[in-house]
């Protein structure tokens, strides 16, 4: 599923224009991602929760030159799936 399908999903539940429901989604997730780039946690019960974690500096290895490469630490989007869908994962609902 990509966002269009989720558009004209919610546009047929609804009764609301495709293009109103494009703006509507834009803005949800316009939202979601300006939320979790301030670093807050972002929890949406059943589905999952978006955290900035913190990834700490390691050494990695040029596998051709064989050579050390510093990485420094960064943040990065973590998401940890809730409960339903871990369900749906395991086959149950």
């Amino acid at each position: 599923m990509v966002r269009s399908d989720i558009v004209k999903k919610v546009s047929k539940e609804t009764g609301l224009s495709a293009k109103d429901t494009e703006k509507i989604v834009d803005i949800i997730l316009e939202s979601v991602v300006d939320y979790v780039q301030k670093g807050n946690k972002l929890e949406l019960r059943g589905f999952g929760t978006f955290m900035v974690k913190q990834r700490a500096g390691r050494i990695a290895r040029n596998l051709k030159t064989n050579e050390d490469l510093p990485l420094p630490s960064r943040k990065v989007i973590y998401f940890k799936a809730g409960k339903e869908l871990k369900n749906i994962k395991k086959g149950e609902k």
